[in-house]
């Protein structure tokens, strides 16, 4: 089955090849688009790349890692401990590297400590000569080509680059080759270790015996030799990887993890005998077995009915496999013309739509709500291209624009790879990394329904390791309309917790009674309250954590203790004016209750704590009263019902702290049914 690019050409020059719509890009990018470094209210690149903080303690000469990591607590982590040295590295956050610093102070085997400052490079992004144009990774509403975008429609570029750059991950780009002669891209190549040094990247011997001679850099699947880019080709995968992987250096463009290694894998390209399946399943094997976790798929082709080799050989490839949904318009999810491998049902597949910088999905993109993952900046994008005459057209090596999913997809992959460098982790579960990845993506209003989130993919959010910060639980109240037994029903509610980057995705409550140990009440809600059954005269004690959409799970934080009581109707602190009548009751919750007939006849109860409840019997002879709370009217409240129920919470009011109150219920006489019964009085305090 052959497969192809998917770029987009504009309205008039499309080709369809292989099925599939293709096409170079609308513009080239020159010095005019950049209109100068943007400004960020004075702060310092620095200022932005990390809350994480490190103290470096020194110990006595006999003190072992043991003691060292005896320190660690949930705010504390020991990074390092060099017994030599006498020495331990200590992280901790800026929050709170003060007061850890005085609490390791207190050790008697510690002999200093100190903060340690860190250093960066004297980089920028917002440096790079193009980096205007880049609205994929910082767009602050500025035009492209003319059409102002829509700020913060985007991956979050400039916040990751601030905290990971991609170090130490090898992405492989398969595509149609790259060319490392591009000066964004020069040094980014992955170096194959079994075929360099000692002159073995051209004895055209296979030194590491992988049925590949002299493959340095990669390998082309098309040609079945070492070179990965081949003159007037090459031009989609040396615009991709520049997307993910174009240097850090104050010139041309930037990529999402400048700091990577590309592997380049060719099996696409001008010459027909490239794009066929078994080439990319080829490309698929040669990066797993050197073990590559992340690769960049921008092509595919329409169902064969005979894809199982495809499928089989990205199911067990061990990588999260990042492709881009295509570019025929249509429901990945039911169209005959849906993409592949975009559409395969692989839990390490994760399909890229493609989104303009106003944030709406791009007229040619496909979109699947069940089978197209993400979106990501895809119109518009500029990166470096080689020069090229050929099928496409004839341009100038540099920087050009291009449109499709081609160019979505890189942008995830890029931060597919800054999140592995930043979780190392996260590279031996593709599901895990991808889960990440859509679990910090960002809303957005016009791919909602789109795609499997609605949102964009966000570079920035997906490398938050910060925990959030929850609030205890501050307000009780009875629920009213239910009976109550040996308990009551009772409503806790928490404050919304903070979180700095990704925003809190989720809380979990505890409860202890009595002081007994911790219970999970539940362990993931997105409310911010959890309705509870308290026994009467037991003491109980709730707490929240706070967990972001990057994983990341918060302390717990205890609320204070709260405790129901039961008061009966003839109970301390209950008063009468009027009469009343005492009526013997198996149904009240003490075995009577008193009730009056008369209009102004009143009932008080006067309590300590912070909510109260009105315990009283409904039926078709009750009436209604009207309540007051400290001395305040509050409104009124019925008794009556068709059918009779007993131990009814009519009436329940909170507060926001604990306090003495009195509550004062007092007959309005109602015609036809005047009665009122009063049975208890609940109180939490």
């Amino acid at each position: 089955m052959p497969l192809a690019r998917r770029t987009r050409i504009p309205a008039g020059i499309a080709l369809v090849l292989a099925g599939l719509l293709l096409v170079p890009m609308t513009a080239s990018v020159s010095a005019a688009d950049a209109s100068g470094r943007p400004t960020d209210g004075g702060r310092a690149w620095s200022e932005r790349r990390t809350e994480a903080a490190r103290l470096v303690v020194r110990y006595a000469s006999d003190t072992t890692r043991a003691h060292a990591r005896a320190a660690e607590h949930a705010g504390l982590r020991l990074v390092d401990f060099d017994r030599g040295r006498n020495r331990a590295i200590y992280e901790t956050t800026r929050a709170m590297v003060r007061s850890e610093q005085r609490r390791i102070e207190r050790d008697p085997a510690v002999r200093s400590v100190r903060v340690s400052n860190r250093l960066y490079r004297d980089l920028d992004p917002r440096d790079e000569q193009y980096w205007d144009v880049l609205w994929g990774l910082d767009n602050r509403g500025q035009k492209i080509l003319n059409v102002s975008g829509e700020p913060d429609v985007d991956v979050d570029g400039l916040e990751s680059l601030g905290v990971r750059t991609g170090s130490g991950v090898v992405v492989a780009v398969i595509d149609d080759g790259v060319d490392f002669g591009r000066p964004d891209l020069a040094g980014q190549a992955w170096i194959n270790p079994g075929e360099s040094g000692g002159g073995r990247e051209t004895n055209g011997v296979d030194d590491d015996a992988n049925g590949h001679i002299d493959d340095v850099n990669g390998w082309d699947f098309c040609h079945d030799d070492k070179t990965v880019h081949d003159v007037n080709d090459d031009f989609h995968g040396t615009h991709v990887a520049g997307t993910i992987a174009a240097r850090l250096d104050g010139a041309g463009i930037v990529g999402v993890a400048p700091d990577v290694k590309v592997m380049a894998l060719k099996f696409l390209g001008d010459d027909d005998a490239c794009g066929w399946d078994y080439q990319a399943i080829d490309a698929i094997a040669y990066a797993a077995s050197f073990g590559v976790r992340i690769s960049n798929n921008s092509w595919g082709g329409w169902p064969s009915g005979d894809d199982s080799a495809l499928y089989n050989a990205i199911a067990t490839s061990g990588m999260l496999f990042v492709t881009s949904a295509g570019n025929d318009g249509v429901n990945n999810d039911s169209s005959p013309m849906r993409s592949i491998p975009a559409s395969f049902d692989l839990p390490n597949i994760l399909s890229v739509a493609a989104v303009d910088h106003r944030g709406l999905l791009a007229s040619f993109s496909n979109y699947g709500p069940t089978t197209v993952d993400v979106a990501a900046p895809g119109v518009s994008i500029a990166s470096t291209v080689p020069a090229y005459t050929g099928s496409y057209g004839s341009w100038a090596a540099g920087h050009r624009y291009m449109n499709g999913t081609s160019m979505a997809s890189p942008h995830v992959t890029g931060i597919a790879a800054v999140l592995g460098s930043q979780v190392p982790s996260l590279l031996d579960s593709p599901t895990d990394l991808k889960a990440r990845i859509l679990g910090t993506a960002k809303p957005d209003s016009h791919t909602a329904g789109k795609t499997v989130t609605g949102d964009i993919a966000s570079a920035g959010d997906a490398l938050d390791t910060t925990k959030p910060i929850a609030f205890a639980p501050n307000s009780y109240g009875f629920l009213t309309g239910r009976a109550i037994g040996s308990t009551i029903k009772t409503r806790v509610r928490w404050p919304a917790g903070t979180d700095d980057l990704s925003g809190v995705a989720s809380y979990a409550l505890g409860q202890s009674v009595n002081g007994a140990a911790w219970t999970t009440v539940t362990a993931k809600t997105t409310s911010r309250l959890s309705d509870r059954s308290l026994s009467f005269s037991k003491a109980y004690r709730f707490r929240v954590r706070a967990h972001d959409k990057a994983g990341n799970a918060g302390e717990y934080v205890d609320g204070a203790p709260v405790t129901a009581k039961l008061t009966q109707q003839n109970g301390s602190g209950v008063t009468y004016r009027g009469t009343w009548t005492s009526r013997l009751s198996s149904s009240a919750s003490g075995g009577s209750t008193r009730y009056a007939t008369k209009a102004n006849a009143w009932v008080q109860f006067s309590f300590t704590g912070r909510a109260v409840a009105v315990i009283a019997p409904k039926g078709a002879s009750r009436g209604s009263v009207r309540v007051y709370i400290d001395g305040t009217s509050v409104g009124t409240v019925s008794a009556y019902r068709s059918s009779s129920q007993s131990r009814i919470v009519l009436f329940a009011r909170k507060f926001s702290s604990t306090g003495s109150h009195r509550i004062r219920l007092v007959l309005l006489g109602t015609s036809g049914h005047p009665r009122f019964d009063i049975d208890a009085f609940a109180y939490l305090r």
